[in-house]
């Protein structure tokens, strides 16, 4: 089983490097790509709030690495790697120490986890920050020395400074001081420590933005919550719909699965042989409600990766559990997931970093066309612009905005996606009359859920008046 674990987690380390994904193929990817030449909020280069830890980092890669996404990926990938560290050291704490590296590669090896961290976006970075913060905890917990209380406080303004949705996890900070009865003058003093290590970010991020930083804070944080971020308060599907999707498939299906009833098989098989010693301590019984009543309320669960802390704590304390027992049976389960999770994830890795992106292969058959026309996109119109197309291309999100920009683009064809005719049904309007489809794009719909199929029509006024 070391044997296995060793091979599996070398297996993945070369993956992250060997495939880390070359595309920006999302309006997120190309403002993070965007950002290691030109690091510009206002510019949406990359968006609010800044992500400096992360860019910083995809910095250093672009030093080695000309394409910028991925020098972002490599970087998920490294710092995923490190986090190798801090998940043996805590899974040395709940099982024997032979067993502990088995943990390790069966949480490393998580298929879906291993898609994400390969993709030019935070969530890598954020999840591998997240495993040392969580040690740093347990540390706390136990240790009355300065620089181990002040240092959970320092990862966790990291971890924000990648990844700001990740604040819910600042409750494990409030369990440690809980757990040690710290005095009033004590808390008073961590807690002046603990912003000041957010302000280091904070404040680096908005003296580079001027005046601006704030206006613009206000208005992405009014945005997520009350437009496009897919949050509870925008979402239109009833509230048990949403907690089902959550839980069934974000989590279950496709987090821990990866949407492979194989692996799906395996997981359901241990837990049947393992439920009775799964046991999940207070600290990160804490850490789960809080991110999970988060997810819930204020991420968009159209998104499954939002999930993945969730997922990966979830997962060490299922193979916590089974790694209780030394049966035959528990370690040939076991040693069939991890091999099973390494292929798997694998075989996901490289086929998202060799193949496509639907968006792409939009641009690249639009760049061949040469009668005259105009394409209309919802979000695409970001990667197009990164691709520096030469194709004129608007961007409308409402039906008479739509109308007014046609009208400059007379004679040609007209081109629309299925994001912006869903956009105008949402508004109301009966497009079927104008519509009929050319060409629909496919990639993978686990590495982006939203854009991993796009369909084209052409938009045709004279179906009007027939």
């Amino acid at each position: 089983m070391r044997m296995a674990s060793i091979i599996g987690l070398f297996a993945v380390c070369i993956s992250y490097i060997v495939y880390a994904r070359p595309f920006a193929a999302t309006w997120d990817e190309v403002d993070f790509a965007l950002a290691l030449d030109r690091y510009d909020l206002l510019a949406m280069q990359p968006h609010f709030p800044g992500y400096p830890y992360f860019i910083l980092g995809g910095m250093l890669i672009h030093s080695f690495v000309d394409n910028a996404a991925k020098a972002l990926a490599i970087w998920n990938g490294l710092l995923m790697m490190s986090a190798t560290i801090p998940m043996y050291l805590l899974a040395k704490t709940y099982v024997e120490q032979k067993y502990a590296l088995v943990v390790t590669a069966l949480v490393q090896s998580l298929s879906y986890v291993m898609l994400i961290v390969s993709q030019p976006m935070s969530e890598g970075s954020a999840l591998a920050i997240l495993w040392w913060y969580v040690w740093s905890l347990e540390r706390a917990l136990h240790s009355d020395r300065l620089y181990v209380q002040l240092l959970p406080l320092w990862l966790f303004s990291v971890m924000l400074g990648i990844r700001l949705s990740y604040i819910p996890f600042g409750i494990g900070i409030l369990y440690v001081w809980w757990k040690r009865t710290y005095r009033l003058k004590q808390l008073f003093l961590y807690s002046l420590a603990a912003l000041a290590f957010q302000f280091i970010w904070i404040f680096a991020v908005a003296a580079t933005e001027g005046d601006g930083f704030w206006q613009l804070a206000f208005s992405f944080t009014t945005g997520h919550f009350t437009q496009w971020g897919g949050t509870v308060s925008t979402d239109e599907a009833p509230f048990w719909q949403r907690v089902i999707v959550l839980i069934f498939y974000n989590i279950i299906w496709t987090g821990m699965a990866k949407q492979s009833i194989w692996l799906l098989s395996c997981f359901v098989v241990l837990l049947l042989i393992t439920w009775k010693r799964i046991l999940i301590p207070p600290l990160y019984r804490f850490l789960l409600v809080a991110y999970f009543f988060w997810a819930l309320f204020a991420q968009n669960i159209e998104k499954p990766r939002h999930i993945l802390p969730l997922v990966v704590i979830v997962s060490f304390f299922l193979f916590v559990g089974a790694l209780q027992s030394s049966s035959r049976l528990h370690l040939t389960v076991m040693l069939v997931l991890l091999f099973s999770q390494t292929v798997i994830g694998m075989q996901a890795v490289k086929h998202q970093a060799t193949q496509l992106p639907a968006t792409y292969q939009l641009a690249y058959d639009f760049e061949q066309k040469e009668e005259p026309f105009v394409l209309f996109t919802w979000e695409e119109t970001r990667v197009l612009e990164y691709l520096r197309v030469s194709f004129p291309h608007e961007r409308v999100f409402s039906f008479d905005a739509f109308q007014r920009e046609k009208a400059a683009f007379p004679h040609v064809k007209v081109y629309v996606t299925d994001h912006v005719i869903k956009g105008f049904q949402a508004q109301g309007i009966n497009v079927r009359p104008y519509i009929r489809p050319t060409r629909t794009y496919e990639s993978s719909l686990l590495s982006d859920p939203v854009y991993g199929r796009i369909t084209v029509y052409e938009w045709r006024e004279e179906e009007k008046r027939e």
